[in-house]
């Protein structure tokens, strides 16, 4: 009888714990997106945004010019002596398909420096990344260990370090293989999620699940936070000579709590979706900035939140448009 009240209690917190946040209504206006319902948590997850044009209308910068990295601009350190630093590129091999800016790189090594923003207490065990990768050639044609991503607590090589690449993740000894599955040419979607309080970590390619490991925090760094050491492309040798590497719309969260946007009605993994900015969250109502990419902004898409916990309104709501200009919202 215990067993049966404690296995019905258990089952009980379960549910609780992965029910979906409800989304009631979507307005969609020109200063961005409006979402209102319950339980999508009480603290905005966003942490960082970069779709290059911030960037590069601040710096009034030119086509080819490197990204700046110092402690008041986006990207505050160059980790990336070793390597040839991104450029801005004006290019219209953008997400949209419109002429934009991109961040740009050619040959074997080019990775941003670390991106500028709060390490609050959330990031000593869990940190979630997103961010869009088009390579001119496979990242596993010409052999190495290539890194799209590095997570540290500490860059002297003694706390945790996780590293994505095209072959498999590490978290220092642990290894979880897993080969990439984008498309050359064009426009991937990243995603990791570093959990390491529950001993995971998670990477998606497309909305496919790539890898599913185990990560644990060094125990000397357990007070240290975790931070993004480079995002790129980075190989170790002299390979990848003639490789161009584009990157563009980088989202740092605490956790993986996010607002999706998408054309589909009803959830799925790989269906397309965007990651857009937010402005404000609270339990009830959250608020996004605009933007768009593959999936425009418009009266026919439909929005969805993820919590922290990683669940999701399986059906999506429509936005309703409320004085929306047509040129922007057709």
């Amino acid at each position: 009888m215990y067993k049966l009240i404690f296995l019905l209690s258990s089952m009980a917190v379960m549910s609780a714990t992965v029910a979906a946040p409800v989304v009631n209504k979507v307005v969609l206006d020109s200063s961005g997106i409006v979402i209102t319902g319950k339980g999508f948590g009480t603290e905005n997850p966003m942490l960082f945004w970069d779709d290059v044009k911030n960037t590069y209308s601040a710096q009034h910068a030119s086509e080819g010019d490197e990204v700046l990295a110092s402690s008041t601009s986006m990207w505050k350190e160059k980790t990336n002596i070793w390597g040839a630093p991104f450029t801005f590129s004006e290019s219209v091999r953008t997400k949209t398909g419109r002429k934009d800016v991109v961040y740009y790189g050619e040959g074997h090594k080019n990775f941003l420096g670390v991106p500028n923003h709060e390490a609050p207490k959330e990031l000593l065990n869990e940190i979630f990344v997103s961010w869009w990768y088009m390579p001119s050639m496979s990242p596993a044609a010409e052999g190495g260990s290539n890194k799209f991503i590095r997570i540290w607590d500490d860059s002297n090589g003694r706390g945790t370090k996780i590293s994505w690449t095209q072959m498999h993740l590490t978290c220092d000894e642990l290894v979880t293989w897993g080969n990439w599955k984008g498309k050359v040419g064009e426009w991937n979607h990243h995603m990791i999620h570093v959990n390491l309080a529950a001993k995971s970590i998670q990477t998606w390619v497309n909305g496919v699940r790539i890898h599913d490991g185990k990560c644990e925090k060094h125990p000397d760094f357990a007070n240290k936070p975790l931070y993004v050491g480079l995002i790129g492309f980075d190989h170790g040798s002299g390979a990848y000579r003639s490789m161009t590497t584009s990157i563009d719309d980088i989202y740092i969260g605490k956790s993986q709590a996010r607002v999706e946007i998408s054309s589909s009605p009803r959830w799925s993994a790989t269906m397309e979706k965007e990651v857009v900015p937010i402005a404000s969250w609270n339990d009830a109502k959250i608020t996004t900035h605009l933007h768009d990419g593959k999936v425009r902004l418009s009266k026919d898409m439909y929005v969805y939140v993820v919590d922290k916990s990683g669940a999701v309104n399986t059906n999506g709501v429509k936005a309703t448009c409320t004085g929306c200009p047509k040129a922007d919202f057709n």
